[in-house]
């Protein structure tokens, strides 16, 4: 079974097999799936605004990871109603409890989303652990863990 493994500041698509954004602390995890067209687009987001329009990494930012996401899907043919599962977005224990950065991103994840009208179906955010999450596109199960 083919499968795609998103590292931080990544974006990709699938059409089968398993999807998989691993080891999500302080970034944020976001998977889109269309159960219509079997097709999944996902980025693993470390940063909330690009100062570039056109960064090297357009997974890095959540400004232009959706956009750049949705965007590959549409060239597919593929268009909403997607779910939606968003994960990350954790506080890590060196941090200072001002920082608030993993819920920064989270907000500016969500709002990408917001934009393009799209509804977060799934989501686990927040805390102090590090999360994985997989979709199986063949069954059309989205996991965070």
């Amino acid at each position: 079974m083919p499968e795609v493994n998103l590292k931080p500041m990544e974006c990709g698509m699938a059409g089968q097999g398993i999807l998989k954004i691993e080891r999500i602390a302080l970034g944020v995890g976001v998977i889109l799936y269309s159960a219509a067209h079997k097709r999944a687009a996902g980025a693993h987001i470390v940063a909330p605004v690009s100062p570039t329009p056109n960064p090297n990494h357009p997974g890095q930012y959540a400004n232009v990871a959706i956009p750049h996401i949705l965007d590959g899907l549409r060239q597919q043919g593929v268009e909403p109603p997607f779910s939606v599962a968003v994960a990350g977005g954790a506080t890590m224990m060196a941090m200072s409890a001002g920082a608030n950065l993993g819920q920064k991103l989270v907000a500016a994840v969500k709002d990408e989303l917001q934009k393009a009208n799209l509804d977060v179906k799934m989501e686990d955010t927040g805390g102090q652990k590090i999360r994985s999450m997989v979709l199986d596109i063949d069954a059309g199960k989205i996991k965070i863990a």
